[in-house]
């Protein structure tokens, strides 16, 4: 059977990979966000919108410059460190 595409020839398993992907870079950056499936489906979206693939390497890069870049990470906020 078939995987059915989400978005962008995404499948459900792309999602489910390049999440957990995201909530690792999330975590060694010290950052959270309020929904990790929205903040992947733009990391993912911006990856292929730049000719990118779902691959952990371009979506680990597209995580890094997403978190880096003032203007797109206003989804995510860094944590008290206490």
């Amino acid at each position: 059977m078939k995987e059915s595409i989400l978005f962008d020839f995404a499948t459900l398993k792309d999602l489910e990979s390049c999440k957990q992907i995201v909530a690792q870079k999330l975590q060694a950056n010290q950052v959270d966000c309020d929904d990790l499936d929205d903040l992947t489906r733009d990391i993912m979206k911006l990856s292929y919108s730049i000719g990118g693939s779902y691959d952990a390497n371009m979506i680990v890069s597209v995580t890094q410059c997403y978190l880096d870049h003032p203007q797109l990470s206003k989804k995510v906020k860094k944590r008290n460190i206490a």
